[in-house]
């Protein structure tokens, strides 16, 4: 008997400890207008957030509106960016410290765009005339802070090359840097980026990716991806960079891809259960591959989940707001992670709770089922050699078995309940994993 309860107290601990999701908490954004929403956020370590505004309401009002957190995100300061005119539109927003941030911002009208600072805590906001962008061809798009002096500000193709401008005094002085490689008719979108150490990479409207490791410097030779554009009415990506290597792509058609060569090859992931929700991804930085998904569409889903495992299985987030959309992520860190959202009542930021190492030690064996739950049929997902797997009822009684190679499990006799599969193999090695036969 004292056997028995140890195994079901084995697969009760690895599925609560290592399977289960994070939560988030809301907190009030306080930007000026009702119906505000984060539209980006960027966060740096130590609890520091800036993120900027959009209007929600569905009027397309053009805000230049900020919010701003120093404290891990459980106070947020929300104001106007008081002298950004009129005539510009917000692209991007950098954070730098609790008093110092930046945006990027292009005409809607007239001529005036480029790049504006605060240095005390987004009272004022002025321009940075060195990043000129007054070429005819000059759109401002990206705009990001490694620390308060050295940045990159990004545009699109000037004479088949990324208008760029990089500074290492906080932009007091922008100079001007060759850009990477566009082809004809090329161009990039706004806040459409992703960062790990001094790489970073930008998607365009043909699909390809522009990527410098030198914190944009200079600039690789120019990659396609599997997606045919990162912002278009037809398709629309997101890109979740781990390091200089690694990364994974997501369209908006809930495909995700990964590529371990810098871009240069990239390999569907195959989901096995879950939701994945394509409109928002984000690594969260120090894991091994542990994916945040996010969605604020009634066309394409609204929730979050999180996925230990590179995208293979996702569970969803639990929201305590009565919206649990989101719209953006920031993240510095398993317990730094911040998200946007719509919400009626104000409650636009959300942070999560921390993520435990075990969640991914738990996820990362190299073994994943699914469907979960399932109706009959369980298929596990592994490269490493299967011995046998057994099939546990929750009193941890063996109720059926399957032979080595066993991947494609009939489960169809067994009544609907709470079980565990335990895959052996060859190696010694074993996992165990919860699921739910209807």
């Amino acid at each position: 008997m004292k056997k028995i309860f140890t195994l079901a107290a084995a697969v009760l601990a690895l599925f609560a400890n290592a399977q289960s999701a994070p939560t988030w908490t809301p907190h009030s954004s306080n930007f000026p207008a009702a119906g505000t929403y984060p539209l980006v956020l960027d966060a740096k370590a130590g609890g520091v957030v800036w993120g900027f505004g959009a209007d929600g309401t569905g009027n397309d009002a053009d805000y230049r509106v900020f919010t701003k957190t120093s404290d891990g995100g459980n106070t947020w300061v929300g104001g106007t960016m008081t002298g950004i005119p009129t005539t510009v539109s917000v692209s991007d927003i950098a954070a730098g410290d609790g008093n110092t941030a930046w945006v990027i911002g292009y005409a809607n009208s007239g001529s005036t765009q480029g790049v504006w600072k605060t240095a005390d805590g987004g009272t004022t906001w002025t321009k940075q005339g060195t990043a000129s962008f007054n070429q005819g061809a000059s759109f401002p798009n990206v705009i990001y802070f490694w620390d308060t002096n050295t940045g990159m500000a990004m545009g699109d193709p000037v004479n088949g090359k990324l208008e760029v401008y990089t500074t290492t005094n906080g932009g007091t002085t922008w100079t001007a840097v060759a850009g990477g490689a566009a082809q004809t008719g090329e161009y990039a979108y706004v806040h459409n980026k992703s960062v790990a150490g001094n790489t970073i990479w930008c998607g365009s409207n043909f699909g390809r990716i522009y990527r410098s490791n030198d914190k944009g410097a200079t600039w690789l030779e120019t990659v396609s991806s599997p997606l045919s554009d990162f912002g278009g009415a037809g398709e629309s990506g997101e890109i979740a960079l781990k390091d200089a290597n690694t990364a994974w792509v997501l369209s908006i058609f809930g495909i995700i891809y990964k590529t371990t060569d810098a871009g240069v090859n990239f390999e569907p992931v195959d989901l096995i259960s879950g939701t994945l929700y394509p409109t928002s991804l984000k690594y969260v930085p120090g894991t091994v591959q542990t994916l945040l998904s996010g969605g604020a569409s009634s066309t394409y889903g609204r929730g979050s989940s999180i996925s230990f495992d590179g995208g293979v299985n996702w569970i969803e987030i639990t929201n305590n707001s009565s919206d649990t959309g989101i719209t953006t992520y920031g993240a510095t860190s398993t317990s730094e992670i911040y998200g946007g959202s719509f919400s009626s009542t104000g409650e636009g930021v959300n942070t999560l709770s921390e993520i435990l190492s075990t969640s991914e030690a738990g996820a990362t064996k190299g073994i994943a089922i699914g469907p979960n739950p399932t109706y009959g049929e369980l298929n596990i997902s592994t490269v490493l050699n299967v011995k046998s797997v057994e099939i546990l009822d929750m009193n941890g009684r063996i109720i059926k078995t399957f032979g080595a190679d066993s991947k494609k499990l009939n489960l169809s006799s067994l009544q609907s309940g709470v079980y565990a599969v335990k895959v052996n193999t060859a190696d010694g090695k074993s996992q165990i994993t919860k699921f739910i036969k209807k």
